[in-house]
């Protein structure tokens, strides 16, 4: 994939320096629209690329794609509005991702004036399989690219949670080298993967429940507390008070429609995020509780003890 025409080469600004990744092949470029900082690393089983467009007025940014191909693309920094060939208009707010495909040719980003950063990951066939066998919308995905179709094909654009986020970082402050790197990127990459058909997958979990006038809310709110929760933060009051609800209604109706109160999806929530967390060796269980709003850490630890029993 390139970007057209093709930009005159410019020394890396310095205040884009701590953005580079220490891994990453980098060029800088002016072009018409301003500048682009384009990271890229390329392996035979994935590709991974790092644009990060300053445009100084809106345009039209047009990228060439000389084959198909299947990318994981991730808005650290939007909205980012595209243009896929065969396909139409998608677009990327900041801290979601979502998978498409681009048939060859010519693609477009419709960007106003700003700064925008897109992170996309081209696996190659072996892990698009795996991942392919798990769900319909992902195998059209395989399908398309097989078969060369000059159709494009994009999914759900869905929000990058805490894990999304922690995996992403992860790969992108990477200190690694030689394999010890290869091995880092390839985890983080299938990470990344599963975490987007995990997504999905509670996508279609949600379409499914009992619809009610406060369904689209009670979705709304669960999402809110999944993608980073916090035990003081995300409360009765607090949600009821920002959807203009009684605290009784939306104590009622989140029951009826997850089976558990609110209170105890928050604390469960609370729970596998300290799980996760426990793996960054670098993290205390003090620290870990912070992070996940408990102030009486004795209380975290007796419920992150529990969580853990019942869990194994």
């Amino acid at each position: 994939m390139e970007i057209l025409p093709k930009g005159t080469p410019e020394n890396v600004p310095e205040r884009l320096m701590p953005f580079i990744a220490d891994w990453a092949t980098v060029s800088y470029t002016r072009h018409c629209f301003g500048n682009v900082l384009l990271q890229a690393f390329l392996h035979r089983h994935y590709r991974i690329y790092i644009y990060r467009f300053i445009t100084g007025q809106p345009d039209t940014v047009r990228l060439r794609c000389p084959l198909g191909t299947v990318v994981l693309q991730l808005a650290t920094l939007g909205p980012v509005k595209s243009y896929i060939k065969g396909y139409g208009e998608s677009l990327l707010q900041t801290g979601q991702f979502n998978f498409f495909y681009l048939p060859a040719g010519m693609h477009a980003y419709q960007l106003e004036a700003g700064e925008y950063e897109l992170v996309q990951i081209v696996p190659d066939g072996s892990l698009l399989e795996e991942l392919a066998a798990s769900r319909d919308d992902l195998k059209a995905l395989l399908t398309h690219l097989r078969t060369a179709s000059e159709q494009g094909c994009c999914l759900t654009p869905r929000q990058m949670n805490y894990r999304v986020q922690d995996v992403l970082t992860s790969m992108l402050q990477s200190k690694e080298a030689g394999g010890n790197l290869l091995m880092e990127l390839s985890t983080g990459i299938t990470n990344l993967l599963n975490l987007y058909r995990k997504s999905l997958n509670d996508a279609e979990y949600m379409k499914k429940l009992r619809a009610s006038y406060y369904t689209p809310t009670l979705i709304t709110i669960r999402e809110e507390i999944a993608q980073n929760p916090h035990i003081q933060q995300h409360t009765l009051a607090y949600f009821a008070r920002k959807y203009n609800m009684s605290q009784s209604t939306l104590k009622r109706y989140f029951k009826e429609t997850f089976q558990q109160t609110l209170h105890e999806f928050v604390r469960e929530e609370c729970m596998k995020k300290a799980a996760w967390m426990r793996g960054n060796a670098t993290m205390s269980l003090d620290d870990i509780a912070d992070e996940v709003g408990y102030a009486d850490k004795s209380g975290f630890l007796k419920s992150f003890k529990k969580y853990r029993r019942n869990a194994s």
